[in-house]
């Protein structure tokens, strides 16, 4: 009796002592992973002076260079190269991004200013490689038209009127299907790069520039004796297409 006494109080005493118990650790290690999941972690800021540039002329890349040295800006990189579009990154003093849109829009070398997001940036390269056809035409001493017109691939029109033009602002509207597969068959051809990338005659004044993009390639047209007959086809039918639209005359 008296050693089943003893062995029942040994056992009470050790039921007694605390033991850390695989339960214990799991909920401190639960309670461990909620402390991280609450802690929020800091996103990096977009930065506050930059602005994207998008060429008019892609050909111009040096004459925009310097006008954004002697300006006074900095130029920080190229983010989209090819022969027919080019956009920049360009950084500008704090607080005065909206000083500079206006000012570059100004100078009339640049078909889009605007505040650099990367979100942004994605937009406008994803349009650029959708674009299946585009055409500006620029000023001259008198009254010509000065517009630009830019077709996607699925035939959406953004038509932007600038001067001596029947409606001026942007306009959008879709191509019919009868519409963009005629485009296709007038553009397939001949390739681009067969074309010249300018025809002019320095020597005849006071000619507004057509700049054709396509494919990559971009082509200037002042003077349009000895045009390709398949440049003048192209050009002919989008001009018909905003004729019958009443935005040109």
């Amino acid at each position: 009796m008296k050693y089943l006494l003893y062995s029942f109080l040994v056992l009470g005493i050790s039921c007694s002592i605390p033991k850390k118990s695989s339960e214990t650790k799991l909920i401190e290690h639960e309670e461990k992973e909620i402390v991280i999941k609450d802690k929020k972690i800091a996103e990096p800021l977009a930065p506050q002076n930059e602005l994207i540039i998008v060429l008019n002329n892609a050909k111009s890349i040096h004459d925009v260079k310097s006008l954004i040295k002697n300006s006074g800006l900095t130029w920080s990189k190229m983010a989209y190269d090819t022969e027919a579009s080019k956009i920049g990154i360009i950084k500008v003093p704090e607080g005065k991004r909206k000083f500079w849109i206006d000012k570059l829009q100004e100078s009339k070398e640049f078909r889009l200013v605007d505040i650099h997001t990367e979100e942004k940036l994605t937009d406008i390269i994803n349009k650029e490689e959708n674009t299946l056809l585009s055409i500006r035409k620029t000023q001259c001493f008198g009254d010509c038209p000065v517009y630009s017109v830019s077709i996607d691939k699925e035939g959406n029109v953004i038509y932007n009127g600038i001067e001596y033009v029947l409606e001026k602002g942007i306009h959008k509207f879709t191509l019919s299907e009868e519409q963009l597969n005629e485009l296709n068959n007038k553009l397939s051809k001949k390739d681009f790069s067969s074309f010249k990338d300018v025809y002019n005659n320095p020597k005849v004044q006071d000619l507004p520039s057509t700049y054709i993009i396509h494919n990559g390639k971009q082509i200037q047209i002042r003077l349009w004796n000895g045009i390709p007959d398949e440049l003048i086809d192209i050009h002919e039918y989008v001009e018909g297409i905003l004729l019958n639209k009443k935005f040109i005359e």
